[in-house]
């Protein structure tokens, strides 16, 4: 079954509401999901995703420093070929989900656009944020039948 794993960093919980909804939205499209705070995750968990979501606040113009740690320690991973997205909240600037998308596409992920909410998710957003899980399970989906055509094809 097509998997998709969202790690967040979260200090009011704005992010984690997001990652959530983009759980819920992946799940309706029947995608195995795994949802982890940052503090909870390791770099294993990514091994057999199909796509990733990594998610941190703004804090102090940059990413939360455990999502950063934690995205340094998937150098040595083989992400190629897995769709990402980066998501966030924010107050002022949008530099945590630029970096997060940055540092993910030069470990060769294939990104979606970027997901961002001002402050605090309210159901209008959280409704934007359960559709990019739908779309994201929308690409795995679409992926793993590409492949299932290929392999016939092939014999």
């Amino acid at each position: 079954m097509p998997k998709l794993v969202i790690i967040y960093g979260t200090g009011s919980h704005n992010t984690e509401k997001m990652a959530q909804a983009i759980e819920e939205g992946a799940r309706t499209q029947g995608i195995e999901t795994i949802l982890k705070n940052v503090s909870n995750a390791d770099k294993s968990d990514l091994y057999d995703a199909d796509a990733i979501a990594i998610g941190s606040p703004n804090y102090r113009d940059l990413m939360m420093p455990s999502v950063q740690k934690f995205l340094d320690q998937l150098a040595g991973v083989n992400l190629s070929g897995k769709i990402g997205l980066a998501f966030g909240s924010y107050g002022w600037g949008l530099e945590a989900v630029q970096a997060i998308k940055k540092q993910l596409i030069s470990y060769g992920v294939e990104m979606i656009k970027d997901l961002c909410v001002k402050r605090m998710p309210g159901e209008e957003e959280l409704e934007i944020c359960r559709s990019a899980g739908s779309l994201l399970a929308g690409k795995i989906n679409d992926k793993e039948v590409k492949c299932a055509a290929l392999v016939i094809r092939s014999v």
